[in-house]
């Protein structure tokens, strides 16, 4: 088991480029990546505010709209601004497709047209803070729960029972 996690990881930083979908590593099949920027909700709508009010309710037009108007505009390839689990927007601009010449689009993502049109439908072009989430992460984003509900755990700072352990009895004890 603890090969599959660290073959497949749930998120994977850009530079690690995960092999085309189905290719067998390790004796298993890769599963589904997609390569996206991650923000806020407000971060986005701000980004593609340019056109109006962006909220909820619009995003996925503006995005689309944007879209056409990019030097790639075929829609197999458009897109997606995914509303996740966690409260972020995960702003898919690729996946590991075989089909989607995506060995060589990964090599140049700096220059790519795809990513670059992607970058600019989806207005990561508009904040520099967000260009800087691009990663890999597995898709569907379904491993958001387990993610989501750990950080609650932690966030709790208690075992289930309410009770605290002795090892942080003594971690507090000590500081």
């Amino acid at each position: 088991m603890s090969t599959k996690q660290a073959t497949f990881s749930s998120r994977r930083p850009v530079e690690q480029t995960p092999p085309l979908l189905g290719v067998i590593e390790n004796g298993r099949p890769t599963p589904k990546y997609a390569l996206a920027w991650v923000c806020k909700p407000s971060t986005l709508f701000k980004n593609l505010g340019g056109v109006g009010i962006v909220n909820f309710r619009n995003f996925s037009g503006v995005v689309s709209k944007n879209w056409r108007n990019a030097p790639i505009s075929d829609f197999g390839l458009a897109p997606i601004p995914y509303p996740a689990l966690d409260g972020n927007f995960y702003l898919i601009a690729m996946f590991n497709k075989p089909n989607a010449n995506h060995l060589t689009r990964v090599r140049d993502l700096a220059e790519d047209p795809l990513i670059k049109s992607a970058r600019v439908a989806m207005g990561v072009d508009q904040d520099a803070s967000v260009e800087k989430t691009l990663q890999w992460v597995r898709w569907p984003l379904n491993w958001l729960h387990a993610e989501v509900r750990q950080r609650e755990i932690e966030s709790d700072g208690s075992d289930s029972d309410g009770s605290e352990s002795e090892e942080d009895s003594e971690v507090e004890d000590n500081a």
